[in-house]
């Protein structure tokens, strides 16, 4: 919900820092070094050091945003997009299997949210692959200001920036993981429903 905004405001801090990390590394390698951060963030949280998995959870987040914005400053390439994707899956869903093998009240919560997830990960790449078909992209606004993607991006009421907040409430929260779990993943399932109406009332027709 608030990505674009925050997109447009991280951009240029991320291409000055961006500029000169491409002297040493590519964006592929910042990817790898990003997701070597979100294991450990997981790592962390196994053995109960919270406020280390928060660092390494905004690390792995600022890998994240940095790796797109070299690329844009190079060449996107095609194995650049596929590995930013996977990677954010797996550490999103890595996230929910540490902390339900950690407590057993939280098997429940993590089963309810992995189903969530699945359900907004799969309206998120479906639409990505269907719209350029429908040459949704010729159709935008021309006067929409958005960050250009290597994918088509659908947005919803959860987003990539609701989802880091929704992990560092946990990580500050741990023992109300059930809760703050459950409620999230509620909100999860109302993106994906949206995601599936919307799409269908927009190309019914087509």
């Amino acid at each position: 919900m608030f990505d674009r905004s925050i997109q447009q405001l991280t951009q240029k801090p991320l291409s000055f820092i961006g500029k000169f990390l491409l002297k040493v590394f590519n964006p592929n390698q910042i990817t790898f070094i990003g997701f070597f951060f979100g294991i450990m963030m997981c790592f962390f949280i196994f053995i109960q050091s919270y406020f280390l998995a928060i660092l390494f959870l905004l690390l792995n987040r600022f890998c994240d945003g940095l790796d797109g914005v070299m690329a844009r400053q190079t060449s996107p390439t095609p194995l650049g997009a596929y590995l930013d994707i996977i990677f954010d899956f797996v550490i999103y869903a890595a996230f929910i299997l540490v902390f339900s093998l950690q407590n057993e009240g939280n098997l429940l919560t993590g089963a309810f949210l992995l189903f969530t997830y699945i359900c907004t990960g799969t309206t998120f790449l479906t639409q990505a692959i269907i719209q350029p078909q429908l040459d949704f992209s010729q159709q935008q606004d021309e006067n929409q200001k958005d960050i250009p993607k290597s994918f088509i991006y659908a947005s919803g009421l959860i987003e990539g920036s609701e989802t880091i907040l929704f992990m560092v409430l946990c990580l500050l929260l741990p023992k109300a993981f059930p809760m703050i779990g459950f409620l999230f993943g509620i909100l999860c399932l109302i993106t994906a429903i949206a995601r599936v109406i919307i799409f269908y009332q927009k190309y019914k027709f087509k």
